[in-house]
């Protein structure tokens, strides 16, 4: 018998690295406890000595998909004689040095609950899991926690509450969790900060506007973008003159990426990186035919595409059914804009 307490550094919170510690355990035999620390992860455990070693093999031959290990160090303590394996609270550190997932586009899993009308989570716009959804731009301190992000002043309905508690659950300790009954509230502000709409008719609202030639801005997962149907030369000239941006490219969101086919011409490496998990701008080569507006990148022969990251843009893109310019809102040379009130003093005469 042994008693090894580890300690793992990288990006090791917020990505389900302690349920997924906690199956290990159970599956090996082994007791002790797992817990998030400022350095990362912390874990005691107790077992023989060649289940310990297995255990370490599968720690970092079975990682969750958003799970990096940068440092592992092992010590040896006198055996302690822990009765279970326990996923504990965090350990408040004055040193912090854990690192935060960055963001990351909606999951499968988590697209197809929310176009399920079963699902109590349908057409949701903040859905999320533990593979899933925001990490760095709501987290405001570490360890990674709910009560470290600006999720915290919404609370978990019983629900929801359910499925953060269970460590079998993909939703366990997912810090963004909520649902329609307690979470965010989608609005659609007019030029005055008047809700025009919320929920399902926000979206149906700007979907429309956009189709009709008009100029929105849309929230992401920080900052705001500036959006118009990509396909209509009109609304693309519109927003280069109101935006006094004559020449440079737009940055083309497309709702799927065989729309992407249809405007540009991919290699398999261009394909793979459009689809990762990070949703990345890539600059591709476009087609003469293409779908899309001369005037989104002018007198050149490449365009930058992306697929859909949040909910949000799904769900708008289900209605819109054509690509859309999704440019930065900010003023050159000035921070991130993050909040509606900032956005329509600095670009109201900008969106309708």
């Amino acid at each position: 018998m042994k008693h090894w307490q580890i300690t793992l550094s990288g990006v090791v919170q917020g990505v389900g690295f302690r349920p997924f510690v906690y199956k290990l355990a159970q599956h090996y035999g082994l007791k002790g406890y797992v817990l998030n620390s400022g350095e990362g992860v912390t874990i005691e455990v107790e077992g023989r000595s060649g289940s310990l070693d297995d255990f370490m093999t599968s720690i970092h031959a079975e990682l969750p998909p958003l799970a990096r290990i940068d440092r592992a160090e092992i010590d040896t303590l006198p055996i302690s004689g822990y009765k279970s394996f326990d996923i504990f609270h965090s350990q408040q550190s004055s040193h912090k040095s854990a690192l935060v997932s960055p963001d990351i586009s909606l999951c499968n899993e988590c697209l197809i609950e929310m176009r399920n009308p079963q699902n109590r989570r349908h057409n949701y716009p903040f859905i999320n899991c533990t593979n899933c959804g925001p990490r760095y731009s709501i987290t405001r301190s570490i360890p990674y926690d709910r009560s470290n992000t600006s999720m915290n002043v919404f609370a978990m309905c019983p629900d929801c509450k359910a499925e953060y508690e269970n460590p079998y659950d993909r939703r366990y300790h997912a810090e963004p969790i909520s649902c329609a009954a307690c979470g965010p509230e989608l609005v659609c502000l007019d030029a005055d900060k008047k809700i025009k709409a919320k929920g399902d008719e926000a979206i149906s609202l700007i979907a429309a506007a956009v189709k009709e030639g008009q100029i929105a801005a849309i929230k992401g997962v920080g900052g705001f973008h500036l959006v118009c149907d990509a396909t209509d030369e009109a609304s693309v000239a519109l927003l280069r003159k109101r935006k006094r941006r004559f020449s440079k490219p737009f940055a083309v969101m497309f709702p799927s990426l065989e729309s992407v086919k249809k405007s540009a011409d991919i290699t398999l490496e261009e394909e793979r990186l459009i689809l990762s998990k990070e949703r990345p701008i890539v600059i591709v080569r476009k087609k003469k035919e293409a779908v899309v507006a001369e005037g989104v990148a002018p007198n050149i022969d490449r365009i930058g595409v992306m697929l859909p990251y949040t909910p949000l843009h799904y769900l708008l893109l289900d209605q819109i059914k054509r690509p859309i310019v999704a440019t930065s809102a900010n003023l050159s040379d000035e921070p991130i804009i993050r909040d509606s009130g900032e956005l329509l003093r600095k670009l109201g005469g900008v969106v309708d």
